[in-house]
């Protein structure tokens, strides 16, 4: 693996990543940060279009994807097709956080999980973004990998004091049945690999030096 290109969060830039660019160069790797679509025109297609005109338009060669919350969704769905791929990698990305849950009623914590995103989607774009990710099974994304996937997973609670309070156990009851249904699948799905970083969501720009770490290392292991 020698070259690897870097995608950001919704909403965000490829800005994100430099932090952790130069750790990664320094383990040997060719670093290649891009944009992705906006949210408003966003479809999990045209997103892996705008990755694979990146890798062209770069001069890439079968370079590994790795990504930062909606970014890694990209990362792991590239994995889904992209077998000479060497490694893709999700940093902390989820789809909505409307279960599993684990501790909780399910049928009340998804009411008010959907209430509160129904709520915060005032933006079309956002709301746009909402529906695309209840399309995505996630779990089903990482059993279809068809090349090394790593998943890294942030244990801070940062978003949950975001919160309110009754939306804050709504979340923490999903990131227990999130963490239990994603060791069952990495159990079952030999490509999967799983670490955790006790950062918040921004897992590459608190942590950047450990997150190349683990990105090198789990080349390295292939």
């Amino acid at each position: 693996m020698r070259e690897i290109l870097l995608l950001p969060g919704g909403g965000r830039t490829s800005r994100d990543w430099t932090r952790a660019m130069p750790f990664l160069q320094a383990a040997g790797l060719r670093t290649v940060a891009v944009d992705l679509p906006e949210m408003g025109t966003w479809s999990w297609p045209g997103a892996l279009a705008a990755v694979a005109a990146a890798i062209e338009e770069h001069g890439m060669d079968r370079p590994a994807v790795a990504g930062h919350s909606l970014g890694g969704l990209v990362a792991a769905l590239w994995a889904t097709e992209h077998p000479e791929c060497p490694l893709a990698v999700n940093l902390d990305g989820h789809t909505n956080p409307t279960g599993p849950y684990e501790g909780i009623d399910p049928v009340e914590g998804e009411r008010i999980m959907r209430d509160f995103l129904t709520a915060e989607a005032t933006d079309p774009a956002v709301a746009h973004l909402v529906a695309e990710m209840d399309v995505l099974d996630l779990f089903a994304t990482y059993r279809a990998a068809r090349c090394p996937l790593l998943v890294v997973s942030s244990t801070a609670t940062d978003l949950e004091e975001l919160l309110p309070p009754d939306v804050a156990e709504v979340f923490t009851a999903y990131r227990r049945g999130f963490a239990r249904e994603l060791a069952a699948t990495a159990a079952a799905t030999p490509l999967l690999t799983l670490a955790d970083l006790p950062t918040g969501h921004y897992v590459h720009m608190e942590s950047p030096e450990e997150v190349a770490r683990l990105i090198a290392g789990a080349a390295k292991s292939l």
